[in-house]
């Protein structure tokens, strides 16, 4: 929790404490600064034309753990997070919280690419702030976030346009799969809109899936031409069938890359992901062989079932380690196997 003395230092700050008080400026839950008063902040840093670099930070999948283990269970972990990062960050900057799971953090000591890149590296790592297991009450929740960050006045002279650019890398990050930080670059983010990088509904890509899917013959064709929007919205560059016998063919080629007929020793549900491979090694040495030849750094398993008859799986494999599948990624390979299973118990009756 921030004290009188600590935002003291900031004139801002002074002339409002002088106003309110303490208790008008921070939020009552984490402690950290209120929206309008952050904001309030960053536009007197812009109009003095102070250097900072800021950074929207949100929380990712949230809403399960509010699901999960109750709301009180979510409070304590925005307390948490708030509090690490109000350590992490120190005198180099302030805090703010601007929404339920998201904050605004500005840095004033971290200004160039490679020291706010160090910078945010080190909140993910040695369990600093994010990625780690945090113990509630029914269980522990992973912790992870998506930043997006750009600096005054190197990337943006005004305020609209600075957080424009924030908005512009977080959701490049959480296009991306989450739990990463996003630091804008010019020639690599310029032409990037927020529009281009927010998903379609889920209705509008499950009927791209389906159209695509019914134009393909056999199934090979079929895999081909489901493959292309399936992994645009996945942002990965393949996925990969495995039948009844465990062939794993891509869906691009049909290109046989090996036998995984014992993924299944690692199923308990409908769905299984992770970067984790140590049970997959004890468990499934034939798919474990595949993962480390073709080297994946995570991966997304759906079981292909109709009728409660298995008829194979889906695997997705992620391009790097540490990122979330999320409930609609699920839902979507969960969608795509349930129409190849569909389709292969109507050839099998003809």
């Amino acid at each position: 929790m921030y004290t009188l003395e600590r935002l003291s230092k900031y004139d801002y700050f002074r002339d409002k404490l002088k106003e309110n008080g303490l208790s008008h400026i921070l939020d009552s839950l984490t402690g950290t600064v209120t929206r309008p008063m952050i904001i309030g902040f960053v536009r007197e840093m812009i109009d003095k034309k102070v250097p900072f670099t800021a950074a929207i930070i949100d929380l990712d999948n949230f809403k399960s753990i509010n699901d999960n283990y109750g709301h009180d269970q979510g409070d304590v972990v925005l307390k948490k997070v708030s509090d690490d990062l109000m350590n992490y960050i120190g005198d180099s900057g302030l805090l703010g919280r601007i929404g339920g799971d998201e904050f605004l953090m500005i840095n004033f000591d971290y200004l160039t690419y490679d020291d706010i890149h160090e910078f945010y590296e080190g909140m993910c790592i040695n369990d600093t702030v994010f990625r780690k297991a945090l113990q509630l009450n029914g269980g522990k929740a992973y912790i992870s976030s998506t930043i997006g960050s750009a600096a005054f006045p190197t990337d943006a002279d005004n305020y609209d346009m600075l957080f424009a650019l924030m908005d512009k890398t977080l959701y490049r990050g959480k296009s991306k799969g989450r739990n990463c930080y996003i630091i804008y670059v010019e020639h690599k983010h310029k032409h990037l809109t927020v529009q281009k990088l927010a998903k379609h509904s889920i209705f509008h890509t499950m009927r791209n899936l389906a159209n695509a899917f019914d134009c393909g013959r056999g199934l090979k064709n079929k895999l081909n031409r489901v493959n292309q929007p399936l992994c645009a919205e996945l942002h990965i560059l393949d996925c990969y069938y495995i039948d009844k016998e465990g062939d794993m063919v891509q869906f691009s080629d049909y290109k046989n890359v090996g036998k995984a007929d014992d993924i299944g020793n690692i199923m308990e549900d409908v769905c299984y992901h992770t970067d984790d491979f140590t049970d997959i090694e004890k468990l499934c040495p034939n798919t474990y062989k595949i993962i480390k030849e073709l080297e994946f750094e995570t991966i997304l398993v759906v079981n292909i079932e109709y009728k409660n008859e298995k008829c194979g799986y889906i695997l997705c494999p992620g391009e790097y380690i540490r990122r979330l599948w999320q409930e609609e990624e699920q839902a979507l390979a969960f969608f795509v196997g349930r129409m190849i299973a569909e389709y292969l118990e109507r050839k099998k009756e003809k």
